[in-house]
């Protein structure tokens, strides 16, 4: 399973998180308020991997996107709980709008992960 995919169920099963949809992909039925996980790049080994992880928090305006993004750090940063998860570096978060119409902020995170043998 993917890491991307891990996260995605790990941060659906937060209490914080409860009625805001985590995906990997925009829904196509777009709720007013939701989260994508997206792998950007990141260093592996054959026992270590470090993906590099764009979470996006989207949301009415630019405001609430904020507001969710910071909603959203303190629980990736418990995904610490995963079990192959050893570390969640939260590198910076910003405003990222897709378009004039569509406000969101992205909270860029390196986790380290150990492959399983």
């Amino acid at each position: 399973m993917s890491i991307e995919t891990t996260l995605v169920q790990f941060l659906n099963r937060q209490p914080e998180l409860a009625g805001i949809p985590v995906s990997t992909d925009v829904p196509a039925h777009r709720p007013s308020r939701f989260v994508t996980v997206e792998r950007t790049g990141g260093a592996e080994t054959p026992f270590t991997d470090r993906p590099m992880l764009a979470v996006q928090c989207w949301d009415t305006s630019r405001v609430q996107a904020a507001f969710l993004a910071q909603r959203v750090k303190p629980v990736l940063e418990r995904a610490v709980r995963i079990p192959a998860v050893a570390k969640v570096a939260i590198e910076s978060t910003a405003n990222f709008p897709l378009d004039g119409d569509t406000p969101r902020y992205q909270i860029t995170a390196e986790l380290t992960v150990h492959k399983h043998m």
